[in-house]
């Protein structure tokens, strides 16, 4: 491979037109995601994991919003409703967030269980000795 073949695999690919107005449209939001994500960290912040969490959970919600938007009505109050019920949904109900099936994740903190308290954890590490 010649030289100028190498510079060129390794120099970054230009996002293309379509996603630099999808980022530009997406970052339009920002006033969104900082009112909400400061609105639910005051009330919620001793079950969510970090504000960078929650954050990053309304900024994933408000982009599957902005796909979701029919072009019916005014689209900032409809991602102002989507945000509010989608983050509701995953903070009070644990649902997973919208579009969210193979790899679900969550801004909500689990308290840690020790396996020593667990029975079924017990049970199946230890079934062996039953027998004895």
């Amino acid at each position: 491979m010649e030289s100028a073949e190498k510079l060129e695999m390794l120099e970054p690919k230009q996002p293309t037109e379509d996603v630099k107005k999808w980022q530009e449209k997406v970052l339009s939001y920002h006033h969104l995601v900082r009112r909400w994500t400061s609105y639910f960290w005051k009330i919620n912040k001793a079950y969510l994991y970090s504000y960078e969490d929650l954050e990053q959970t309304i900024w994933y919600i408000l982009m599957v919003g902005l796909q979701e938007f029919d072009g019916r009505g005014d689209e900032e109050q409809f991602l102002n409703w989507y945000i509010r019920n989608k983050i509701v949904s995953v903070i009070m109900y644990g649902k997973k967030p919208p579009k969210c099936v193979h790899l679900p994740f969550t801004p909500i903190r689990f308290d840690y269980l020790s396996p020593d308290d667990l029975a079924e954890v017990n049970e199946l590490f230890y079934s062996d000795l039953d027998g004895e």
